[in-house]
């Protein structure tokens, strides 16, 4: 008990010397025996404290250390989890725009269809239309040609009725040549005016294919901008993936680092701490 009294009372007076002398070292005083006497005391005093001054010097330095990777930890996590975020909603935007794209590319395909279809339709009623033409065409070539054939029979009767105007059945057969003339002409006009409605039936048809033809090159040119698009956001798609995992890659080599560096830390706390 003694021995250990006597071990805590020099230091104890150690410090209070200390701190006198740092005191006397302010004010600007002091003298020699003064001094001799602080020196002493330090003296006596001086493993305890230079101990705990290096402890203390230590512990900031480790502590700031520390402070310091944590605050790089907490940040490097602060951006991967902005940057997955980010990438996230580049990621769902990418996927509505290819699924708004796909979307009108299905129209543009059922659009392609019904125009196909009308076209198909368009060109089999031109085909009956043309049909159609050719054979009234033909009709009205026969009733002209039977027409003809009553003119100069008409003609032959004539002749005959101006050679012997007392023909009994002369007057009959005229007013037979006369029916049939007119049957010819009533027929005749109808079938003009058939022709000329036929004709502009084709003239239509062929508008509406021709409208059909520039639709279907416009359809087309829309499917091409489509694909090009979607070709576009795919390739998008594969660079930004690209690039997340070269940044994964890239912060994970940084925490692994960090956690490297935090455990030297750590461990030269340690070992200070152990020496001292």
């Amino acid at each position: 008990m003694e021995s250990a009294v006597h071990a805590a009372v020099p230091l104890r007076v150690g410090k209070k010397m200390r701190k006198r002398r740092e005191l006397d070292a302010l004010v600007g005083g002091g003298g020699s025996r003064g001094g001799r006497l602080l020196s002493a005391s330090s003296d006596e005093g001086e493993p305890w404290g230079r101990r705990t001054s290096r402890r203390r010097r230590s512990r900031p330095f480790v502590r700031l250390a520390a402070a310091l990777a944590f605050c790089v930890c907490v940040v490097s996590a602060a951006t991967v989890l902005w940057l997955f975020v980010d990438v996230r909603r580049q990621i769902a935007s990418l996927r509505i725009e290819m699924d708004r794209v796909s979307r009108s590319s299905n129209s543009v395909d059922d659009a392609l269809q019904v125009c196909h279809t009308t076209a198909k339709e368009l060109r089999a009623n031109a085909s009956a239309l043309s049909a159609k033409f050719a054979a009234l065409d033909q009709e009205h070539k026969e009733l002209t040609q039977r027409v003809a054939q009553a003119a100069q029979e008409l003609a032959a009767v004539s002749e005959q009725l101006s050679a012997a105007p007392k023909l009994a059945d002369t007057p009959r057969r005229l007013a037979e040549l006369q029916r049939t003339v007119a049957t010819f002409g009533s027929q005749i006009n109808g079938f003009d005016s058939t022709i000329s409605s036929t004709h502009k039936q084709a003239l239509a048809a062929v508008t509406g294919v021709e409208e059909v033809r520039n639709l279907l090159h416009q359809l087309d040119a829309k499917a091409n901008e489509t694909i090009a698009n979607v070709t576009a956001n795919t390739k998008r798609d594969e660079e930004i993936r690209t690039d997340l995992g070269n940044l994964n890659s890239t912060l994970t080599s940084q925490v692994e680092a960090l956690q490297t560096r935090i455990q030297e830390i750590t461990g030269n706390r340690q070992c200070y701490n152990e020496d001292y």
